[in-house]
């Protein structure tokens, strides 16, 4: 607890994948207090022309905090 679910387009790589897992990771740390080893990030890749309608899908029963121009 907690785990962090991320969906984004294709193109990072992995090394940047870990460098953005380790900086919300860290935040968590220093924001909320929690333990590094108690923090899971995972990633899910959706190609761009499927992003808005597949995203919104997989998140439909999630209370969205944060809104942006493709998630509401």
């Amino acid at each position: 607890m907690p785990h962090i679910s991320m969906i984004l387009y294709p193109g990072r790589s992995k090394d940047e994948l870990a460098k953005i897992s380790r900086n919300i990771q860290q935040c968590l740390v220093e924001t909320a207090g929690w333990d590094e080893e108690d923090i899971s990030v995972s990633f899910e890749v959706i190609e761009s022309h499927k992003f808005i309608t597949e995203a919104n899908r997989k998140i439909a029963n999630q209370e969205i905090l944060i809104p942006s121009s493709f998630i509401r």
